[in-house]
């Protein structure tokens, strides 16, 4: 479901699974008026450039990130933020997602590409069915219907600081939480 890019990103969604905002434009307002997300990007719908406040928002990992801010090379490799909303759950997941700790068992289900059938799992283990949002994903995958997708972001490269998630919470009312994505 990677809507743009064919790098790595990470992506912020609602723990609640079904959760949309009533006026996806004041997500959108939202995320401008906190710096995360800045000018509208033309050649794409629901994406923005980087806002002025985005290193207040994310943090990277290591001494010297090389973050790109702009298509210099018109390949679309930088890192802007792209909103998507769907009309029912989705799963995105990617090549680089790991086998899921069953909610009940805890043993991870190696086969889930296999056994995933309409977000829900049956694990091979103890054979209880759940929602797959309701296992342990590591944050490698998500579900929902909503997402907020921050690209060229390499897992573990980067993270939301607590403070976005909390005014993310406090403003919508839903806890928020955070994945990486590598495209297949």
């Amino acid at each position: 479901m990677n809507a743009f890019t064919t790098n790595a990103s990470l992506v912020l969604y609602p723990t609640e699974p079904d959760w949309v905002p009533d006026d996806p434009e004041a997500l959108i307002i939202f995320l401008q008026a906190a710096g995360l997300a800045g000018d509208p990007l033309i050649k794409h719908e629901n994406s923005f450039l980087a806002g002025e406040k985005f290193l207040d928002h994310i943090s990277f990992m290591g001494c010297s990130p090389n973050i790109k801010f702009s298509d210099e090379n018109n390949d679309g490799k930088f890192t802007f933020i792209h909103l998507t909303i769907t009309p029912t759950i989705t799963a995105l997941t990617g090549k680089h997602s790991f086998a899921p700790h069953c909610p009940h068992c805890k043993k991870p289900e190696k086969n889930w590409r296999e056994l995933l059938k309409d977000n829900q799992l049956t694990c091979s283990h103890c054979q209880q069915t759940a929602n797959a949002w309701q296992f342990n994903w590591r944050k490698s995958a998500g579900f929902a219907r909503c997402f907020i997708e921050i690209t060229d972001i390499y897992p573990k490269e980067a993270i939301p600081q607590p403070l976005l998630l909390e005014s993310l919470k406090k403003r919508f009312q839903i806890s928020w939480g955070y994945f990486f994505i590598i495209p297949k």
